[in-house]
């Protein structure tokens, strides 16, 4: 923190920056915000805190200025490498010439935090129906009486053996370990997370082929970068992304977009390729069938670091640019000479995420462009896909007691080991909400808690999340704002923002950097954050380890008692850092300049040949070439080594069998969610929802810089940069419809319909329409209500049978005038 006293023309000046320079938004912040006397401003103090951002789940470093308590400007950190580059060299050398940025929803953190909607006291429901429309007819109670009726709950769950009956869900980057570790305490295996709405098939794509569910795209040392259904110039996954594809651009590199809308990044492309939406993987094997036609893989990392060419390279025999172009709609000869640009171009880098995956083929069809990186030998060398070294914090296991144990060997609700062979740790929303709408699944859960999610807007297949929530007998949700899912609730309670509490963010860079989140300002309306909710609710409970430690009240570095639960908390991320990689206490790392922890080991490539040590080596079992764990009783676990030529042991790839997978015989022994075996090879198969004579267009959707998810269209500043979200239709489709700009149309599937607003375009290919995610609410706030489309209603509750990815993008529908 650094501190420095203004001027009273200075603060008005920086004040005029947060609350002037967007029509509406001084009257808006002044609603929630203790206005600055005059008195107060001749002798201002103001401080700059060192954060990170959590308007999405990019983490970027930030710098705020707070005066006199109330926070006024947000900044990039100009320390965080989160917000310049995922390569090391390149931030060391060239952060302090270019500085750092920060997309808009980061700027505009501050509309969020002052929000004259926000959620100020805990509701309790006094109609015990529900549903859309329906009135709750809130009364507004004590936390005392929230805590008290909550933890009665609960109580009598555990206490007659219910325990895991209780559904968990949470946004995956925010106190997600302390959540966790209740939910194992309590004794439920239902703690889920937001992943699975996200890129699980992307995770599982790359799994399948590499062994890492997540290698990050190293675009600036590429000559060639190739993105199917990725919007990263605008979809900001990470601050960094616009900077290194420009500087990759501007060094040289032809980026070319497969995607059937003209996405900013696509805009900005040397060539846009508008494709059909879910036959991405079928146009990767076309040219995967070039590339090995015209021998232009890489002989020599096929040879040392693959398995299973011999069967990819047969498969692909009749998967021509022909065969391509019948399915795909991209002419034979563009999929052609972009398969040969791209295998003579070095480097080169390939990419995909949640376009192309969220369809129910979307994981094969990741996995045969994911299997492209592999032909042309770009894995983990410099400009191609890396595999990141993100050591940070380190998640402290803990031990359930005798009754948690009991219940937690109950099948997760979800049936995620049982029917996803590929599914993430974050669970399965859509077989969760389908089965409990339906009564379905092993179990009947009774309560749910909902951790900052707006499942009601976020979740495929709007009345089947519906009725899940109104068949359970207690519902708790945990929110900022009064959300539809908020709606649902018996009880709401008010959370806070990314800029009153604490948190550990390991950052998606290709080396190991831990940026911190600190409190900004202190919660505003004194509501406990949610961390210390949870650890209310344990202590309430009386939640033990098995060895009888009082862990919500023992402080986990001085072994005290601890009743202030901040300190109690703050001693729980001290614990994390000091068994992680920084090795460092909360207060040192606070410390730090930008409050940052960087390691010096910086980026290093091919570590797929990182030599095992001979120690380690010693301790494993040998099987072939492969060197396997042991477990405790010495039987054999899981591979860990690959001895290649020579007889030198290497880490190879984090595959079972250490090498880049073409193939994998042992697939064929899972089966997927729907019974069928899982194909050894990156098979194309149609997706099974099409267009036909009733509902033939294609409906998608996608995500902008301008908002995140559901979550900020209730934000002044942003809701000025984007207001609402038109339905995208190609204007030779409008034409032959008789559709114009601003026209009311009916969009309608066989699952309902919504009204949208036309605007017309040449960037959308013909057979296919689409918005932006996120808007149409009826709740969270007085902007957000009644603005734009929610597509949710279109689509059925449904997830890939692969990864369990909801599958949001798999639509077909009619247009027609409203």
């Amino acid at each position: 923190m650094k501190t420095k006293t203004l001027t009273r023309k200075e603060f008005l000046k920086l004040a005029g920056v947060a609350v002037g320079t967007v029509s509406g938004v001084a009257k808006f912040v002044s609603t929630a915000q203790a206005k600055i006397k005059e008195s107060e401003l001749t002798q201002v103090k103001s401080d700059f805190i060192y954060s990170c951002c959590n308007m999405c789940g990019g983490q970027s470093g930030i710098m705020c200025r707070v005066v006199n308590g109330k926070l006024v400007k947000i900044d990039p950190n100009p320390y965080n490498p989160n917000n310049f580059s995922n390569i090391s060299t390149d931030f060391f050398e060239n952060v302090e010439k270019e500085g750092t940025c920060i997309c808009p929803k980061g700027n505009a953190g501050i509309s969020t935090l002052y929000d004259k909607d926000r959620l100020q006291k805990p509701l309790k429901r006094a109609n015990p129906k529900k549903g859309i429309g329906v009135d709750p007819r809130w009364k507004e109670i004590s936390w005392e009486e929230a805590y008290v009726e909550i933890t009665k709950r609960l109580k009598g769950l555990r206490d007659n053996g219910e325990a895991h009956k209780l559904l968990w869900f949470s946004e995956d980057h925010s106190f997600t370990h302390i959540q966790s570790d209740f939910c194992k305490l309590f004794g439920t295996p239902n703690y889920s997370m937001h992943s699975n709405l996200c890129d699980t098939a992307r995770k599982a794509s790359f799994k399948m082929v590499m062994g890492l569910d997540r290698p990050l795209m190293d675009a600036l040392q590429s000559k060639y970068i190739l993105l199917f259904g990725w919007n990263p110039l605008s979809a900001t996954k990470w601050s960094h992304l616009p900077r290194i594809i420009t500087r990759g651009i501007e060094n040289g590199a032809k980026m070319v977009v497969v995607d059937p809308y003209l996405s900013y990044t696509a805009n900005k492309a040397q060539e846009w390729i508008p494709i059909i939406p879910g036959t991405d993987g079928a146009m990767a094997l076309a040219m995967g069938h070039v590339i090995i036609r015209d021998k232009l893989y890489d002989e020599i990392f096929i040879k040392d670091w693959t398995i299973g060419f011999e069967k990819y390279a047969e498969y692909v025999k009749d998967k021509t640019p022909q065969w391509a172009e019948k399915i795909t709609t991209v002419p034979a000869k563009t999929i052609e000479r972009i398969a040969i640009e791209f295998a003579a171009t070095k480097p080169q880098v390939v990419d995909v995420w949640s376009g192309p995956g969220q369809h129910s083929n979307g994981v094969q069809g990741g996995r045969a462009i994911a299997i492209l990186a592999a032909l042309v030998g770009g894995c983990d060398r410099p400009g191609t896909l890396l595999i990141p070294d993100n050591k940070g914090n380190k998640h402290i296991e803990v031990e359930p007691d005798e009754i948690a144990n009991k219940t937690l060997k109950e099948k997760r609700f979800d049936q995620l080991k049982e029917l996803y062979p590929f599914g993430h740790k974050s669970g399965i929303y859509c077989q969760a909400f389908s089965d409990l709408a339906e009564g379905k699944g092993p179990y009947k859960p009774k309560m749910a808690m909902i951790v900052f999610q707006n499942i009601m807007m976020s979740v495929p297949g709007l009345k089947t999340v519906e009725k899940a929530l109104a068949n359970l007998e207690f519902v708790v949700v945990n929110d900022i704002f009064l959300s539809e899912t908020a709606l649902m609730a018996d009880i709401v309670v008010p959370g806070t923002t990314y800029l009153e509490r604490y948190d550990l963010n390991t950052h998606w860079v290709t080396w190991p950097v831990l940026g911190l989140r600190q409190p900004v300002v202190k919660p505003i309306f004194g509501q406990p954050v949610e961390y210390e909710f949870v650890t209310e609710l344990g202590r309430r409970l009386g939640l033990k380890e098995a060895d009888g430690n009082d862990i919500f009240w023992v402080g986990r570095m001085s072994g005290e008692r601890i009743a202030d639960k901040t300190k109690w908390y703050e001693e729980f991320l001290s614990k994390e850092l000091k068994e992680g990689a920084p090795k460092m206490t909360l207060e040192e790392l606070k410390a730090l300049p930008g409050a940052v922890w960087v390691s010096k080991s910086g980026t290093r490539y091919e570590k797929y040949k990182d030599a095992i040590s001979p120690e380690k080596l010693a301790d494993s079992i040998l099987e072939g070439n492969i060197a396997y764990s042991k477990k405790p009783d010495g039987a054999k676990d899981k591979p860990i080594g690959l001895i290649i030529e020579g007889g030198a042991a290497v880490h190879g790839f984090s595959t079972p069998s250490r090498k880049v997978e073409f193939y994998n015989a042992d697939f064929a022994k899972k089966k997927d969610a729907w019974g069928r075996p899982v194909d050894p090879l990156p098979v194309y198969e149609p997706r099974d929802w099409q267009p036909d004579a009733n509902y033939p267009l294609y409906l998608i959707n996608w995500k902008e810089a301008s908002h995140t998810h559901t979550r900020t269209q209730n934000n002044a500043l942003l809701v000025e940069l984007k207001p609402d979200n038109p339905l995208m239709v190609n204007v030779v489709t409008a034409e032959k419809m008789g559709l114009n700009n601003d026209d009311l149309v009916w969009v309608e599937s066989i699952y309902g319909r919504v009204k949208a607003k036309v605007k017309l375009t040449k960037g959308m290919h013909p057979e296919v329409v689409g918005l932006q995610h996120g808007f149409g609410h009826w709740a969270l706030g007085e902007i957000a209500k009644d603005a734009g489309t929610s597509d949710t209603v279109l689509r059925p509750c449904k997830a890939d049978p692969l990864s369990g990815q909801a599958i949001h993008k798999q639509c077909c529908v009619k247009v027609y005038k409203a």
